[in-house]
C-alpha cells in the first residue's frame, strides 16, 4: 500500500510539474489564425535561438554529473545551479542554493558504490520565456555489485528542469526536481 500511495503522490507530482512547466511553453509558441486588426501585445518568441544559447551550458552541466560522481566531486555537480537554485529530491526533501547543493551530493558519496557507467538521457527541451527553459528526461546509474556474484546495482529515474538566463548570461538550474 505504502508503495502505490508513494507512485501516485510521486506520479500526480509529476503530471502537475509537467502541466505548469509546458502550458506556458505550448501557449508561448501558439501561433493566431489571424493577427490582422488586432494588436495583443505579445511578442513571437524565438525558440530556436533560445535553445541554441542554453544547449551548450545544458549539455556540458549533464555531462559532468557522471564523472563527478565517480569522482566524488560535489562542487562540480553543484556548478550549474543558481544560488538560490532548489534540488526537490523524490521523497520532497528541498535542497536550497548551490553550496547545498553540494553539500547534499558530499553527504551522499560515502554511502555511494563505485560507479561502473551512467548517465543523463535528455527526453526534451521547452522554452518558458526568453529566459526560462524546462528539461526533461531521466537518469541512470550501474554501480558495482553489493556482493560477489551478485550483479550491478543499477538505479535511476526521471527529472524535471527548470533554467534560467542569470543576468551575466549564463544559463543555470533554478528547479530541479528528481521522481
Amino acid at each position: 500500500m505504502t508503495v502505490f500511495i508513494r507512485f501516485r503522490r510521486t506520479a500526480t507530482l509529476g503530471a502537475l510539474v509537467s502541466a505548469l512547466a509546458l502550458a506556458p511553453a505550448l501557449l508561448a509558441q501558439a501561433t493566431p489564425k489571424t493577427t490582422a486588426g488586432r494588436d495583443t501585445g505579445h511578442v513571437r518568441l524565438d525558440t530556436a535561438a533560445i535553445l541554441a544559447s542554453a544547449r551548450p551550458e545544458i549539455e556540458a552541466a549533464n555531462a559532468a554529473w557522471v564523472p563527478g560522481l565517480k569522482q566524488h566531486d560535489a562542487k562540480s555537480i553543484a556548478a550549474p545551479y543558481a544560488d538560490s537554485g532548489l534540488f526537490i529530491a523524490g521523497n520532497g526533501t528541498v535542497t536550497r542554493g548551490r553550496e547545498a547543493v553540494a553539500r547534499m551530493y558530499e553527504g551522499r558519496f560515502p554511502k555511494l558504490r563505485p560507479i561502473r557507467a551512467g548517465g543523463i538521457v535528455q527526453d526534451g527541451l521547452a522554452v518558458l520565456a526568453p529566459t526560462r527553459i524546462v528539461e526533461w528526461g531521466h537518469g541512470w546509474l550501474e554501480m558495482d555489485a553489493e556482493g560477489a556474484g551478485a550483479p550491478p546495482v543499477r538505479s535511476g529515474g526521471s527529472y524535471v528542469t527548470v533554467w534560467e538566463r542569470q543576468a551575466d548570461g549564463h544559463w543555470r538550474i533554478v528547479r530541479n526536481m528528481a521522481f
